[in-house]
């Protein structure tokens, strides 16, 4: 460690993707400041992740970031509510439709207080106003160009070593604790021997950017497109179709590289795709990248915490990684704080991982099953599965290398040739497309998964157990009960006022007793407990609205609900209980939390 005096700061977060960034914005909302370091001059402009969901988009919301703000990069919403999958780019084949092609298309509007449940808009253009809130909060220090070196964990602080990447200075940070919010190659990870479960490596990809409007160019817009046509087959992603694209092509170690694909070879491929050569298309830039599905062993260690890509990595096919991510650090920040504060014991920060992991754990493994079924689709279409990889190993046999390039050229031509003409076949043929059309509709869950985005439930960790509630819902369907674990689901309350959702009625600084009725003895029992208290039938909201919140919450006529700061319900009980403390004491007990940390 450095001689000089250490910076100190009450939470050091290493890295500025979505996760690091919503994590600094989070403490900063209870008043908890930080430092965030990133190696990095700035945002990296080339475009990742394109789906913000309905978890992130209320997050977004708490931190007073809104719709009006995010849509000015984000895709129209008719374009970002379809998916096409095609042979080049105008021959479409089959489709989904999120406004139409669902089993119950108005559930998000019935469960969600955004009148959008989802975006489709650049990861980068979400990291920039992430960044600008980042930068002008006077509780958050952020350092461009400054990369963590090594940390040394004394069990009351944690001492990180810096380096300032352009004076080419070290020096030292104190903190109580460390995020690790470094992404999918996390150095601090590996520093401290956490090993990832999972695959390593699914598919590796070529991710080609490049700034356009295709406006003119696509008969029908849509978000996505799967191109299967042999010589193109890839897919592009409209992060907004008047602004910028990203054409994604798989590649197959050890046939084959990056270097086989420089940005001309690339740029041919893309027109290819497009069905069309009248058209520039200027390479801005390009990455390879290796699909996995990996967890974390430990999301923590000591004072150091895993958060976002350091703590797990999926394949894009869902859509879930930069979400989970930013649902880790809502979930963290407020743990953290109310330690910091004396508000908590260290069982509320074991209760980071015990309720994240499993559900990273769950979106891993349905980003692979969305995966392998696109290959069901394959295999429809009358080519091999791994026919691709089989093309990639033939062009690096030796005796295919001995050709001359022309014969190559040809023969690979007449390969994709004869491949196109089954597919085509295929799809000429009324039975075969059918069948076609019933493997699209099962993709479906790929894109419509309310069930992952606001159903999920922590089933251990800061909460007490309901024995009758349902723990489990399917990707695509949501059941809004107030679930000890789950997410407090939102309904409108009518008042004189307007129409308000009853998740105004929590803040992320305080927790939030939800009481059937304000007579005794709910009322003698929370009237002097540090809760933010709120009886159902004294709310200013019409009769109707009061039966709904009851029905919701499930309470019955005279129990309780006990919401955390996120807004994920710890306890209820459907009896009166003419004294708290029994029920407080066991949330003191199994979640860690202290009477003063529920201060509203």
């Amino acid at each position: 460690m450095k001689d000089a005096q250490p910076l100190s700061a009450d939470i050091l977060i290493v890295g500025a993707g979505p996760a690091g960034l919503v994590m600094a914005l989070c403490l900063a909302k209870l008043g908890i400041g930080s430092i965030v370091v990133e190696r990095n001059a700035g945002i990296n402009e080339h475009p990742k992740a394109h789906e913000l969901n309905a978890r992130s988009i209320e997050i977004l919301a708490m931190l007073g970031i809104s719709l009006e703000e995010l849509a000015v990069e984000a895709s129209p919403p008719k374009d970002g509510c379809r998916i096409a999958f095609s042979m080049r780019i105008n021959e479409e084949f089959g489709s989904i439709d999120l406004l139409r092609d669902i089993d119950d298309p108005e559930k998000y509007a019935r469960h969600l207080a955004s009148p959008l449940p989802y975006m489709n808009i650049s990861q980068t253009e979400i990291e920039r106003i992430l960044l600008e809130r980042v930068s002008a909060n006077p509780l958050i220090d952020l350092k461009l160009e400054h990369q963590w070196q090594s940390h040394e964990d004394d069990g009351e602080y944690v001492h990180s070593v810096i380096l300032d990447r352009r004076s080419q200075e070290e020096f030292v940070i104190r903190s109580p604790f460390l995020i690790a919010a470094d992404g999918a190659g996390s150095s601090i990870r590996k520093a401290l021997g956490i090993s990832m479960a999972g695959p390593d490596k699914l598919q590796d990809v070529i991710g080609a950017c490049f700034e356009t409007s295709l406006r003119n160019v696509v008969q029908r817009p849509a978000k996505l497109y799967w191109v299967f046509e042999p010589d193109a087959f890839g897919t592009f992603i409209a992060h907004h179709i008047d602004k910028r694209w990203v054409y994604h092509l798989p590649i197959y170690a050890p046939w084959e590289s990056a270097d086989d694909y420089p940005e001309h070879v690339v740029a041919e491929r893309i027109k290819r795709a497009l069905g069309t050569q009248d058209i520039d298309i200027e390479i801005k830039s390009m990455s390879v990248w290796h699909m996995t599905m990996q967890i974390a062993e430990r999301w923590r260690d000591g004072r150091v915490f895993l958060v976002g890509d350091a703590a797990h990595r999926f394949p894009p096919t869902g859509g879930l990684g930069m979400n989970t991510g930013i649902a880790d650090a809502h979930n963290l920040a407020w743990k953290v704080s109310a330690f910091l504060r004396g508000n908590a014991t260290d069982t509320l920060l074991d209760s980071y991982e015990s309720e994240r992991r499993p559900v990273a754990l769950r979106n891993g493994q349905e980003s692979v099953v969305n995966f392998e079924r696109m290959f069901d689709l394959i295999d429809a279409l009358g080519v091999p599965r791994h026919g691709a990889e089989s093309l990639a190993k033939l062009k690096n046999n030796a005796l295919f290398r001995a050709l001359p390039k022309s014969w190559g050229t040809a023969l690979m031509r007449r390969l994709n040739a004869s491949a196109s003409k089954k597919i085509r076949n295929k799809l000429d043929d009324p039975q075969h497309r059918l069948k076609i059309a019933e493997i699209v509709r099962e993709q479906i869950p790929h894109f419509d998964r309310i069930g992952l985005d606001i159903g999920y439930i922590y089933e251990e960790g800061a909460l007490i157990c309901d024995q009758h509630a349902i723990k489990h819902t399917a990707v695509t369907q949501y059941s809004p009960e107030a679930v000890p674990g789950g997410r407090f689901p939102h309904i409108w309350l009518q008042g004189n006022s307007g129409a308000s959702s009853c998740h105004d009625l929590m803040s992320y600084g305080c927790w939030t007793m939800l009481s059937a009725n304000s007579s005794p003895p709910w009322a003698d029992a929370t009237k002097d407990l540090p809760v933010k208290s709120i009886a159902i039938d004294a709310l200013d909201v019409d009769q109707d609205s009061k039966r709904r919140l009851r029905d919701i919450c499930n309470i019955g006529g005279e129990g309780a609900i006990l919401l955390r700061p996120d807004g994920h319900v710890a306890w209820r009980t459907h009896e009166s209980v003419s004294s708290l403390s029994e029920p407080l004491s066991r949330i003191v007990e199994k979640c860690g939390v202290k009477p003063s940390a529920c201060q509203p």
